[in-house]
């Protein structure tokens, strides 16, 4: 019998069949990966397992008991631990007394005049911190630690009420490439040594396919593959609706190093799809054809200043100073790449530059004007576009009341000749998605379309320079395939992207040089190539 068995899910949202009638069963001792585009259920249905939200049909069986209308804490007693996308600690307080917490919860004691919560269960509490690597780090607030870290205490607490269901959901994001191994290698002892089954949702292939006993696959809230890894690779409809071509993530995935700078224009054709825009944005290029003739002219734009240049920025969050004396410049048509591992400073640099700390300093100079100084709306409407990871989108507010939020006039060069112009069609081709929701309220849409809504609404603000924090993190190998289109029409026009981006393969793609930052500072700068070359940089900051 298996431990988990789910038979005829359904949930809808309105008219919205978020979930609709999906069946699966996942026994002890195996890793289950969920995956599927964005939108197309997977957190519903994670939700609906946890006891976040109630199913309107079907059934949901653990170990032969019903989970269908208990609460979250009910099955969490039951054995059914979970992890979050975005780690869930308490910051203030330190790794063995978050650890501590989740034990006092379990055992019913909450409170009491008697006996300080710090002493409860310290021995387990150990015993937990030493099975994920953390004892040595016990007695540090959480606030202190790497994102990595956090990530290995958050599955402490987890196991804190001895699980026989682990669900984790989007376990590696935000971290880089060996962390992530080294949490799935972790993960995947844990569940033989105690027999643990984990259902698990990943937008990350390569830990997908390393690491994934088997698969399901959602796409519009209907289960369309399951099986092995190899089947599903292989798998006609979720190549469509999910995998794309593999150009973004099977270079990552395989060790093999792909990179479009290294490749031919003709061998990066057979990989990216023809760019989705209307055919006068890009008068019929291919994506291998514009980034060919991007470094053909790379020259051309060489001997105009700068669009964006920063000398000695530093940033602080209250008395922390987290930027110290950060300089760079993007120039025009350059898609320049700021990389990192998490807290390295990636999203404070581009908040700082948007105008969004209140305490920085330093020169910042874009289209050859001071904006150190300005507000964040005044700094918008000089033509510098602004994609946060956050997304920050109005909820109650649909696709196109989203879009028309973000519109501004058209712009020109210095040289009066016309910058490139975004219509809501054309927004609508890059991005069909957005295209089948127009009057979608921001609420009701997933992550990743959410994401794309506020890369679209950046793009009706016509701007001469794109902030993109993080445009790859947490969307679908397909989506991310149609970034990589967005990103190389806007240089093949002229259009700068400054990118905040931890995941090297696609900064290769798209990126022609690279800024690394370690704890607020830069580290390296230099084309991709040469950070391509330097084993020492990617190891030692990127952890590749």
């Amino acid at each position: 019998m298996s431990l988990l068995t789910v038979k005829d899910l359904g949930k809808s949202f309105g008219g919205v069949k978020a979930v609709d009638g999906i069946s699966f069963e996942l026994e002890a001792g195996e890793l289950l990966a969920l995956i599927g585009p964005n939108g197309a259920g997977k957190s519903t249905t994670f939700n609906m397992v946890n006891g976040q939200l109630q199913a309107d049909r079907g059934s949901i069986q653990f170990a032969g008991k019903e989970l269908v209308g208990l609460a979250p804490r009910d099955i969490w007693r039951l054995g059914v631990g979970r992890t979050f996308q975005i780690a869930e600690t308490f910051s203030s307080l330190t790794v063995i007394e978050n650890v501590q917490m989740a034990l006092l919860s379990h055992a019913g004691q909450v409170f009491s005049f008697f006996k300080m919560a710090r002493t409860h269960e310290r021995t387990r509490a150990l015993e937990l911190l030493e099975q994920v690597g953390m004892a040595s780090q016990a007695d540090r607030p959480c606030s202190a630690l790497a994102y990595s870290d956090v990530k290995r205490v958050e599955l402490a607490i987890a196991l804190a009420n001895r699980p026989r269901l682990l669900l984790m959901d989007e376990p590696t994001a935000g971290m880089a490439p060996k962390e992530r191994n080294a949490l799935m290698v972790l993960t995947k002892k844990l569940v033989l040594e105690q027999q643990i089954a984990v259902l698990f949702t990943e937008h990350s292939m390569d830990v997908v396919f390393a690491h994934a006993d088997r698969m399901i696959v959602l796409a519009r809230g209907r289960l369309i593959a399951q099986g092995k890894a190899d089947d599903i690779r292989k798998d006609a409809k979720v190549q469509e609706v999910y995998f794309g071509t593999g150009a973004t993530f099977e270079g990552e995935a395989s060790g093999s190093g792909l990179t479009a700078k290294a490749q031919s224009a003709e061998d990066l054709n057979k990989e990216l799809p023809k760019a989705q825009l209307a055919p006068d944005a890009h008068n019929g290029l291919s994506a291998a054809q514009i980034v060919e003739d991007v470094h053909q002219d790379s020259n051309s734009h060489g001997e105009i200043k700068p669009l964006l240049s920063v000398q000695n920025l530093k940033a602080w969050y209250g008395a922390a100073q987290i930027l110290y004396d950060v300089s760079f410049q993007v120039k025009r048509g350059e898609v320049v790449a700021l990389m990192g591992r998490n807290g390295a400073g990636k999203s404070t640099t581009m908040k700082a530059l948007m105008g969004l700390l209140e305490k920085r300093t330093g020169d910042v100079q874009f289209m050859g004007r001071d904006i150190s100084k300005d507000a964040a709306h005044r700094i918008a409407a000089s033509g510098l576009g602004y994609v946060p990871e956050d997304r920050r989108i109005f909820t109650d507010l649909t696709v196109l009341e989203n879009l028309e939020v973000g519109r501004q006039k058209a712009r020109r060069w210095p040289d009066g000749s016309a910058a490139p112009t975004w219509t809501v069609q054309q927004l609508f081709t890059l991005f069909p998605n957005l295209g089948e929701m127009p009057r979608r309220p921001g609420g009701q849409m997933s992550g990743g379309e959410q994401q794309m809504l506020t890369v679209a609404r950046s793009l009706m603000g016509n701007p001469y320079l794109v902030l993109l924090d993080e445009p790859s993190e947490g969307v679908a190998p397909v989506i991310v395939e149609q970034m990589v289109q967005m990103i190389l029409e806007l240089k093949k026009q002229g259009v700068s992207i400054l990118l905040s981006e931890q995941n090297l393969h696609f900064a290769r793609l798209v990126c022609d040089r690279a800024y690394v930052l370690e704890k607020g500072q830069i580290r390296f700068s230099g084309a991709m190539t040469e950070l391509d070359a330097n084993e020492h940089v990617r190891q030692t900051y990127l952890s590749v």
